[in-house]
């Protein structure tokens, strides 16, 4: 992991709240939801079969109530016809008594006893309308014929001059084994158009009777009974004509899906039928369907807002605790998690503020371990480095005093051997300096200043050593100068050193991009810093650093130049650590290296 990652701020809060929130959601809404389905599937299934059972039970009420008028009818005049004495009676005894059956049953409209011939005997009607129907036109043999086959005689349901259903009918008047007449009745059928209009349901449904050619005896709307118009589904005219009663949906004329509920009247071959659009009818199924998904969707919101708040007070203890995680894996090693809870989250805070204090100890162990094993190393290395320019001081002074020791004094030669002892003890003492700043690097004096003034002042110091092997320096800054507080001497160091590498780097010639730009990590910039930060980087064109040596390339004493200390970038990311910044490198072999510092602003 490089420092780039290790810096990078943690956001967990957010996705903990919503996976809270969906979770509670979903605790709430899925036994809801398939609760509210079951009980919407069963009592939309309850309500349909109710509809349908109730408009069947209609129908079949309006069958039983036709039957029961048209076999009232027939028998009241089959048992006045076969009373003998009617046809031994007066004219005006007859007449008496078929008007008394009349007004006493409301179902007869006119009562008519005739001869063989078609003559009438007795009417309740003064007219002579019947007589001119059945006497002259043919109609007494073919009710006479009806008599010798068993059956009585009775007509279709017609529409009389006044627009009221009539049915006729007739039974033949015996004596002695011998039909010496005929009582014909006019059935008056209004009350049947009476109940089919109040078998009605609904604004749009349809109440209506049917005879076994389809076509429509009774109706509540009467147009369909004045044209003589006729019902369509065969279907449902099958099932009646075998007796069958039931129930079905059907798309009727227009394409409008009705519910229908027919029964059969008698064995007449009519039937009596109840239909009504579907969306009538299963209205209130979806109104309750519709009230149950409102419902729903209340308590889900409900639920949501309840689950909202809820997840809130988890999640804030959990955002202040990665909060001072975040704090303090951001180098306030002294900040502490004050008790947010009583529960496993307070807890939590409570071990982390130990493991803290814990840390901090183990931290100033580590530190004393390391400078310790820092100083062996320095140590051993050092007195390797200052052994050879010891060595080298003693032979040459060994020669100076010999050259010294002549009689005839050589200067030229003591001025060399004098150069080459100044030039180790230069080396000495710059050693010993870079070691005291390893070892003990001294307190940082901060102080505002225009971070590209200290840039340009390194970079004045090298263009002479740039331009004389063949490398451009470029510099890319914003307009507007970026103020820092930082130990301007310290910082200049840092310059420089990555200044003096890069040139180094390009033995041939090349470019060096120096630039500046201020970044903020808490917007995604992708800077290892969670707040403002300013961004220099150098990008050289160089030879690039290998795969196996960038890893190691801030170490100390660690370098791939024969000549090099391997204490300048060790010293660079030291300075840049102790400002609280970031230092990371990137590069292609062969492609030149980017050396990015990040420090905070403020």
């Amino acid at each position: 992991m490089n420092m780039a990652e290790s810096g990078k701020k943690i956001k967990i809060h957010h996705r903990l709240l919503t996976r809270l929130l969906v979770s509670h959601i979903l605790i709430v809404a899925l036994p809801l939801f398939f609760t509210g389905k079951v009980l919407v599937d069963t009592a939309q299934k309850s309500i349909m079969q109710t509809i349908l059972d109730r408009n069947l039970e209609f129908a079949r009420r309006s069958t039983r109530f036709v039957d029961l008028k048209l076999s009232t009818a027939t028998e009241l005049i089959r048992s006045q016809a076969q009373f003998q004495s009617i046809v031994e009676m007066t004219r005006s005894t007859q007449e008496l008594a078929i008007n008394t059956l009349v007004n006493e049953f409301d179902l007869f409209n006119q009562l008519t006893i005739l001869d063989t011939n078609g003559t009438v005997i007795a009417s309740t009607s003064f007219d002579n309308v019947l007589a001119e129907k059945i006497g002259t036109n043919g109609l007494v043999p073919v009710i006479l014929a009806s008599f010798e086959n068993g059956i009585g005689y009775r007509t279709d349901v017609y529409v009389s001059a006044e627009r009221l259903p009539m049915l006729d009918i007739a039974e033949p008047i015996s004596l002695y084994n011998e039909t010496v007449g005929i009582l014909y009745a006019i059935v008056d059928l209004k009350a049947m158009w009476d109940l089919v209009d109040e078998n009605k349901v609904g604004k749009k449904g349809e109440s209506f009777v049917f005879n076994k050619e389809g076509v429509y005896i009774a109706h509540s709307d009467r147009k369909k009974v004045y044209s003589n118009r006729k019902f369509q589904n065969e279907e449902i005219k099958q099932n009646i004509r075998r007796g069958e009663s039931g129930h079905l949906v059907y798309e009727a004329e227009g394409g409008i899906e009705m519910v229908a509920a027919y029964a059969p009247i008698g064995d007449y071959g009519w039937g009596a039928m109840l239909q009504q659009p579907t969306s009538e009818a299963f209205a209130p199924a979806r109104r309750m369907r519709f009230r149950v998904l409102q419902f729903m969707i209340i308590s889900v919101l409900l639920a949501s807002l309840v689950a909202y708040f809820y997840s809130r007070r988890i999640v804030k203890p959990v955002n202040m605790l990665v909060s001072g995680m975040e704090r303090f894996s951001q180098g306030e090693l002294n900040y502490r998690i004050s008790r947010v809870t009583d529960d496993e989250i307070g807890a939590l805070a409570e071990n982390f503020n130990e493991m803290a204090e814990r840390l901090i100890v183990f931290q100033n162990r580590l530190k004393r371990t390391e400078v310790l094993e820092t100083l062996s190393k320095l140590a051993s290395v050092l007195s390797h480095e200052i052994r050879n320019p010891l060595n080298s001081m003693v032979i040459n002074m060994q020669i100076l005093k010999r050259e010294i020791s002549r009689e005839e004094i050589n200067r030229g030669r003591v001025e060399k051997f004098y150069g080459i002892l100044a030039s180790e003890i230069k080396r000495v003492d710059q050693l010993v300096s870079d070691f005291l700043l390893i070892a003990r690097p001294p307190k940082m004096k901060k102080e505002e200043v225009a971070i590209n003034e200290i840039l340009d002042e390194v970079v004045m110091m090298q263009v002479a050593e740039s331009l004389n092997k063949g490398v451009r320096l470029e510099r890319e800054y914003e307009k507007t100068p970026i103020m820092m507080k930082v130990d301007i001497s310290r910082m200049r160091q840092v310059f420089l050193n990555l200044t003096i590498n890069a040139i180094q780097a390009m033995p041939g010639g090349g470019k060096l991009t120096i630039s500046i730009k201020g970044a903020d990590g808490a917007s995604g910039s992708g800077t290892p810093l969670s707040g403002e930060a300013t961004v220099i980087s150098f990008a050289d064109t160089g030879h690039g650093i290998g795969e196996k040596d960038l890893p190691r390339v801030f170490d100390f004493y660690y370098s791939t130049k024969e000549d090099g200390s391997g204490l300048g970038l060790a010293i660079v990311q030291q300075i840049v650590d102790e400002h609280h910044g970031k230092i990371v490198v990137h590069s292609v072999p062969g492609e030149g290296a980017v050396f990015t510092i990040y420090l905070p602003q403020g």
